[in-house]
C-alpha cells in the first residue's frame, strides 16, 4: 500500500520547458547511475519528447518522467526521477498514472521502458501498475567499469 499523497491543491503536474533543464539535471545526478547530461535534456524537448515535472506548489520540484510518443500507438518511457528526498512516498506512481492516462488519450495503446534489473523497487512499482516484462537488453546500461542488463517491460493500455 502506498501512502497518500497531498492534495492536489499542493502539487501539479506540468510539461518542462527549457527553463526546468538545471533542476531535471539535479535529480538526474541524485538519482542515476549514468545521468544524462544537459545536452540530452535539451536534444529530448527540442525533438518535442514529452517531460512532465511534478512539483510541490509553489515551486518545489519532486521529479519528473521524459517519454517518446514514436509511433501513432505506442510510447517509450526514457527516464524517471524522483527527488532522494520524496522517494518511496508515491510519487513515482503519481507521476506514472498521469502519463498512462495522457497517452491513453493521445490514442497510444502500449507504453514499454526498459529498467536496470537491480533496480527492484522501480521494477516493483511498474509491475504493480501493470506492466509485464517482455525481455531484456544484455549490457544496456552503464554500471562504472561493468555494463548491467536492462529488462524490458510493456503495458497495455
Amino acid at each position: 500500500m502506498s501512502p497518500s499523497l497531498p492534495s492536489e491543491q499542493n502539487y501539479r503536474i506540468r510539461k518542462a520547458t527549457d527553463f526546468d533543464i538545471p533542476a531535471l539535471i539535479m535529480i538526474e545526478q541524485a538519482t542515476q547511475a549514468a545521468p544524462w547530461s544537459e545536452d540530452v535534456f535539451k536534444r529530448c524537448l527540442t525533438a518535442g519528447y514529452d517531460c512532465w515535472i511534478l512539483e510541490e506548489k509553489p515551486h518545489t520540484l519532486i521529479g519528473f518522467i521524459m517519454l517518446s510518443m514514436g509511433s501513432i500507438h505506442e510510447a517509450h518511457i526514457l527516464n524517471l526521477g524522483i527527488d532522494p528526498a520524496f522517494q518511496g512516498k508515491g510519487w513515482g506512481r503519481c507521476l506514472l498514472e498521469h502519463v498512462l492516462m495522457d497517452a491513453k488519450q493521445q490514442g497510444i495503446r502500449m507504453i514499454y521502458l526498459e529498467v536496470r534489473r537491480s533496480n527492484q523497487r522501480a521494477i516493483h512499482l511498474y509491475q504493480q501498475m501493470g506492466f509485464v516484462q517482455v525481455g531484456e537488453r544484455k549490457n544496456y546500461y552503464p554500471a562504472g567499469l561493468e555494463r548491467e542488463d536492462a529488462l524490458v517491460l510493456v503495458k497495455n493500455i
